[in-house]
């Protein structure tokens, strides 16, 4: 890995047994991004799950199960035919009701032993650029689009093979993923985001319940190097205060 020609930043943090010096210094880090940024960007609140929690909701087993159900993709458009056994769920998670906020996402299990391979988030940059469209369809999903613009064929380096891959549409806006009050797009910037992005993996867990405890990783590129930390700090924060009452994130590294 020390040879590889790209920039890789991993940061490997232990969320079950986390302390409160891992969270402080991923704020660190995280000031130091800004102190390095355009001084006249709008501060925006604390990174925190303070505004959050009222959008973290529990169902029912009954309920996440018929809504696992309903995301089911059983074959893409164009999807070559010895893939048809792979696992893959699309569709949405509401992050914020009121309003009417909601994310997209597209899942894939692993093509092999899905159930001890951890779980990867994927988020793309810009800000605005499609996890689905790019990071799925061009970069580290299963599939490629093929030059007809109609049929897929197999990415044999795809990173399913070895993990359970989540492609977010984030923040709100960007791709699939919508609010009812267009007004509300100026909004968005790099702690909404997070908080949002929290509360979509909080209520995504609900749905898929077999990923909770699972190893979890934050992955990306281009932009997603201000969203991952900003995440992970929440992630971390919210399994310090609620280690025996509300499902944990077992956050285990950072890749950017």
């Amino acid at each position: 890995m020390r040879n590889t020609t790209f920039g890789l930043l991993l940061i490997c943090v232990a969320a079950l047994h986390a302390d409160a010096s891992q969270e402080a210094q991923l704020r660190k880090f995280i000031r130091s991004r800004w102190n390095n940024s355009n001084a006249n960007i709008i501060d925006e609140p604390r990174v925190g799950i303070t505004n959050t929690t009222s959008s973290l909701r529990e169902y029912s087993a009954h309920d996440m199960a018929n809504l696992k159900a309903a995301d089911k993709i059983h074959v893409l458009p164009g999807q070559p035919s010895g893939t048809i056994g792979l696992n893959q769920y699309g569709g949405y998670v509401t992050v914020d009701k009121k309003d009417g906020w909601a994310l997209f996402y597209y899942f894939v299990e692993a093509a092999i032993d899905a159930a001890a391979k951890p779980l990867l988030l994927w988020l793309n940059g810009g800000p605005g650029c499609s996890s689905l469209g790019y990071g799925a369809m061009m970069e580290v999903g299963p599939f490629r689009v093929n030059k007809d613009k109609r049929t897929l064929s197999e990415n044999l380096h795809a990173w399913t093979k070895v993990a359970n891959v989540i492609f977010l549409e984030s923040p709100v806006g960007v791709g699939f993923s919508y609010s009812n009050k267009t007004l509300d797009f100026h909004l968005s910037g790099d702690k909404s985001t997070a908080n949002d992005t929290f509360v979509f993996l909080f209520n995504w867990l609900e749905r898929f319940p077999e990923y909770k405890g699972r190893p979890f990783y934050i992955s990306g590129e281009s932009y997603s190097g201000h969203y991952a930390p900003q995440l992970a700090a929440i992630i971390l924060s919210h399994n310090l205060e609620n280690s025996s009452t509300r499902t944990l994130i077992n956050l285990q590294g950072i890749l950017v």
